[in-house]
């Protein structure tokens, strides 16, 4: 008779066996609940940054095919037409429009009528304060507050072939109350409940409307750029002064050409995280050039400046603003 000589697991090393299985499938958790955890707030963060360059990458496509005549032309001149002296009138840097003067008394009798017709026009005109010399009418655009921007563009493409809607629009860009709060959204304890939306407002049908973009219109379409925005600022840049106005009126002739923009936009995310944003947007590149403003030292007693030397001021190299 034989007897078996098989030995089994002893209760010692089938505990050991356990344990060292628990510690792997611990760390498999703990490795799957990091990678989650990262993936989300990755997710988050992706989705707070896309949602403040979506509303500037908007801006940008608007702002960079902003129209107006005078960036090619000069306005109507009727002094010029009739061979008389211009005296400044519709040189760049002119802030009056130009259907405020009068025309002179040697213009003949079609330019004249020409000219009361395009007064009529235009006198009352809230979107457009003149024309050029090809007879183009000038858009005037708006800034009356500093989070307002409204401006004439030529970036509307049409959705569907044949449809009512020119290539140029009014868009407008402000601050707006959440027209549709979701009550079932959870509300985040760090971010305030004063917060505002960023607005654009566009109106294609009828780009030759004598007045501004309604938002209480229903005709005019507004979508939500940026939710929770707590300021926002436009400010034009000044290519007498060398520097940025928050004022539109500020800027020589700035109501029909802009020759630069920057926005700025303070804003919370979904983690209730104060957020900052300032872009610079150029049109006409390369005719405006970012540079930087540099001090410069003030001359000291009757010292005479050398070449190239400034009294006061600043004088522009390069970096972060607008030269000509």
């Amino acid at each position: 008779m034989s007897v078996s000589n098989q030995k089994g697991f002893t209760l010692l090393e089938i505990l050991i066996a356990i344990t060292i299985l628990a510690f792997i499938t611990l760390a498999v958790v703990n490795i799957t609940e990091n990678a989650v955890l990262t993936m989300e707030r990755t997710t988050e963060i992706n989705k707070n940054n896309l949602q403040i360059e979506t509303a500037m990458s908007r801006f940008e496509w608007d702002f960079s095919q902003i129209y107006s005549p005078l960036y090619f032309s000069t306005a109507m001149n009727l002094q010029q037409a009739s061979g008389t002296d211009m005296s400044g009138f519709g040189n760049p840097g002119e802030t009056t429009p130009p259907v405020a003067a009068q025309p002179p008394a040697t213009v003949n009798p079609q330019m004249q009528a020409y000219y009361e017709t395009m007064l009529q026009r235009y006198q009352l005109n809230e979107h457009f304060s003149g024309v050029s010399k090809e007879g183009i009418p000038i858009p005037r655009f708006y800034s009356p507050e500093k989070n307002i921007f409204e401006f004439f563009t030529s970036s509307n493409r049409r959705k569907m072939q044949n449809l009512k809607q020119s290539h140029y629009a009014w868009v407008r860009y402000s601050l707006a109350d959440n027209p549709n709060p979701n009550p079932d959204k959870e509300e985040n304890p760090n971010v305030p409940k004063s917060l505002k939306n960023l607005m654009r407002y566009f109106t294609a049908d009828d780009p030759y409307d004598d007045k501004r973009i309604n938002p209480e219109d229903s005709r005019v379409k507004g979508a939500i750029l940026l939710e929770n925005v707590e300021t926002l600022e436009f400010q034009f840049w000044n290519p007498n002064r060398k520097a940025w106005e928050t004022s539109l009126r500020s800027v020589p002739n700035g109501e029909n050409s802009i020759r630069g923009v920057k926005v700025s936009v303070a804003w919370y995310d979904s983690a209730g995280i104060k957020r900052t944003t300032e872009r610079v947007f150029r049109t006409l590149w390369p005719m405006s050039v970012i540079n930087d403003p540099a001090p410069t030292a003030a001359p000291t007693g009757g010292s005479t400046p050398g070449p190239g030397a400034t009294t006061g001021g600043t004088t522009p190299s390069a970096g972060g603003g607008l030269t000509q």
